[in-house]
């Protein structure tokens, strides 16, 4: 069960690499990190979603007007991002030994015990360089002033709503249903709930916002309203939304405007 445990783990960060691609190439640009706290964050820093794309003109990628060291900056991006996409290659291709490996020594365990445990050293070995060659993908794909270790889940959602308070924003949290699906959704959930309280504080000149958690059977709902003026500033929920093939509804309401997306729980 444990190497079972941790091959779902494994499979889920290797989809979470080459999804979250396009959002970590925005912020090795220099888009502003979805980490940092409220009073990090200066209105003037956002994307329009997509990035931006470097001419051919000039031969070395720059664009008139362009100054030379950002165009060599988004070419470190774009070798940085190719060598990534190279090594997830990699990694698919362990992964799926690995699963097979775990397969066949779960079905030959009674019959040929002494195969079965050959079988999931090879897969522990495979295991073993999967984890390598993701840490070696996420050096590739660092974003600068990020942080490191632990990431946060929704136990530090009321942390981060305090904070929002002291900048000015009056936040209210309601959590609906019972929660579950693992770290992965959880992150991704608080970075959405982060970033839209953001937006209100910095771009909608928000003074008050209601969170709003709903798990549901199939999915988790998120919904931020708030008090503020129209923006559309949302390039890392629509990016971490993809993740989980869910969707981003924002529109403008009677007296503010409000962020809802819907992000499948994995099974």
């Amino acid at each position: 069960m444990m190497r079972l445990s941790a091959l779902r783990v494994i499979h889920c960060w290797a989809a979470s690499a080459r999804g979250g691609m396009a959002s970590l190439a925005a912020g090795l640009r220099g888009a502003p990190s979805a980490g940092r706290r409220p009073g990090a964050v200066s209105p003037g820093g956002d994307r329009a979603r997509g990035g931006r794309r470097v001419g051919a003109e000039g031969g070395d990628g720059a664009r008139p007007g362009r100054p030379a060291h950002l165009a060599a900056e988004d070419d470190v991006v774009r070798e940085r991002l190719r060598i990534a996409s190279e090594l997830h290659d990699l990694v698919a291709h362990d992964l799926s030994v690995m699963t097979l490996g775990v397969g066949a020594g779960r079905v030959i365990m009674d019959q040929d015990p002494e195969r079965a445990r050959r079988t999931f050293r090879e897969a522990e070995e495979s295991g073993r360089r999967v984890l390598s060659d993701l840490r070696r993908m996420m050096g590739l794909l660092r974003v600068e002033g990020q942080r490191h270790g632990p990431q946060p889940g929704l136990g530090e959602l009321p942390g981060l709503i305090d904070d929002f308070r002291a900048s000015g924003l009056a936040v209210r949290l309601t959590e609906v249903g019972a929660r579950g699906s693992g770290p992965t959704l959880e992150l991704s959930a608080y970075r959405i709930v982060e970033e839209a309280l953001g937006n209100a504080l910095w771009y909608g000149m928000a003074r008050s916002a209601t969170v709003t958690l709903r798990w549901l059977p199939a999915l988790l709902e998120v919904v931020v309203h708030d008090d503020g003026l129209p923006r559309d500033r949302l390039v890392g929920t629509w990016e971490r939304a993809a993740l989980f093939g869910g969707s981003v509804a924002a529109h403008r309401l009677p007296g503010g405007f409000e962020v809802r997306v819907r992000l499948l729980r994995p099974a």
